[in-house]
């Protein structure tokens, strides 16, 4: 376990807040000084930004010091070249200090720049236009990113909100798993897929993207070529459901609830799904309420399905063995295997909400603000370097290399996915989201 990136994201974004909690209490800047971006300057002048960098240079040269104290252990045990790790980790901080720079120029919200989108723009075009060099692929690390971004997210969602709209969140994320994928594995199936791949296919799109795609494709013992295909085609929706569900959500006049829930149940990643959430959230005015409801269904809602997916087809797969697939492993039936696939970040996710909501209990609303600060400026830090990571990794050649079969089962279940979604966000349970604040 202490070699996977999901676990330490967990321990990771726990440590980070205890840090963020241990500075407060000491009326340290430490955790500002670590947690600062410029996304929220509104900068009009070149000179305006110049100033801003000569005046908070301590912080900046603090900043990648600490967060590669943080991932230093992380890199270690998952067998990565260290110096060559902290030498990208490096080239990575400075985009996001240039991503940070161009969503705080005051122009950028009439343009809908907010961070995760300048990120995956701004790395799209440099991995897509520049061989990026192997000493750097190392510090690309999406997923521990991402996930300790998600953990950090739980220190700043009210564990009372999990309480009382989780119940909904919980149903909408399985009545809309068990169809998108239910859908697509019986559409795949009759037009002649295999059983790994209609399933690899069905868990990538109605579950939790790339990582749902490799968790089945293990479980059925799928070909690698199903396996990268299917992940090809969640990265490739993805990202553009990044740019178009936030203004479908608008053109359909949908609450800041309503959108955030939506786009929960219909995007196919979660770094995709935050930044069109964050992007909704700017458009609309009330970003908080708007990741809030995307959390809930995609996070707390879709993403524990993919142990019990991984389970699910593992049972059946003994029936469907697929030509040169290798065979799964001894123990992939037992309670060992599934939970090595349940995620931990989600688990990381409700232990850092119930261990701040204690820890606020008795505070002024003023006083957790000022705790709660820096906790959103690292989780704003995380996320951003997941984007970029993201793109830096994502080759356009590669993505539309795959089967013209596979493409039309995966694109009608995406739409599936996208209709229902839809009604379940605004039909079904949408006075519960249209409620949310």
């Amino acid at each position: 376990m202490l070699k996977t990136e999901d676990l330490w994201a967990t321990i990771i974004g726990l440590l980070a807040l205890l840090g963020v909690w241990m500075a407060w209490q000491a009326g340290s800047p430490l955790a500002q000084m670590v947690a600062l971006n410029t996304a929220g300057l509104h900068w009009q002048t070149w000179g305006t930004l110049l100033a801003f960098f000569d005046h908070q240079w301590d912080a900046i040269l603090l900043q990648p010091i600490v967060f590669s104290l943080f991932l230093a252990l992380p890199v270690i045990f998952l067998n990565l070249d260290l110096e060559r790790f902290l030498m990208g980790f490096l080239v990575l901080f400075l985009l996001g200090l240039v991503t940070f720079s161009i969503s705080g120029w005051a122009q950028s919200a009439r343009f809908e720049l907010e961070p995760p989108v300048v990120a995956l723009l701004l790395s799209l075009a440099i991995g897509n236009l520049v061989t990026i060099p192997d000493w750097m692929k190392p510090a690309l690390r999406v997923e521990l990113y991402l996930k300790t971004g998600i953990v950090l997210l739980g220190a700043t969602f009210p564990l009372s909100l999990l309480l009382s709209a989780g119940p909904a969140a919980l149903m909408q994320a399985a009545i809309g798993t068990i169809l998108t994928v239910g859908a697509i594995y019986g559409l795949g199936r009759g037009l002649g897929l295999t059983h790994g791949q209609a399933a690899v296919l069905g868990t990538g799109a109605g579950v939790c993207g790339v990582s749902a795609a490799m968790a089945a494709g293990s479980a059925v013992e799928a070909r690698r070529q199903d396996i990268y295909q299917a992940i090809s085609l969640v990265i490739l929706f993805s990202l553009a459901w990044v740019m178009v569900l936030p203004q479908l959500a608008v053109l359909f006049g949908l609450t800041p609830g309503q959108g955030g829930a939506w786009i929960g149940t219909s995007e196919l990643a979660d770094a995709a799904g935050m930044a069109a959430a964050s992007s909704f959230g700017a458009m609309v005015g009330h970003a908080n309420v708007v990741i809030k409801a995307f959390t809930l269904t995609k996070v707390i809602g879709r993403d524990v399905w993919i142990g019990l997916w991984a389970i699910f087809w593992t049972f059946t797969t003994t029936q469907h063995r697929t030509p040169g697939a290798t065979p799964s492993s001894p123990d992939s039936t037992n309670a060992h295997a599934w939970w090595r696939r349940v995620p931990k970040f989600v688990i990381g996710f409700l232990l850092a909400a119930g261990v701040m909501s204690l820890l606020t209990l008795r505070l002024t609303p003023a006083l957790r603000h000022d705790l709660l600060v820096p906790l959103v400026g690292l989780r704003t830090w995380a996320f951003t370097l997941c984007f970029l990571a993201i793109g830096l990794n994502t080759r356009f050649r590669q993505l539309f290399a795959v089967e013209r079969r596979v493409v039309l089962v995966f694109s009608a279940g995406v739409a599936f996915n996208l209709a229902v979604g839809y009604v379940l966000s605004t039909i079904v349970f949408g006075s519960q989201w249209a409620a949310l604040h």
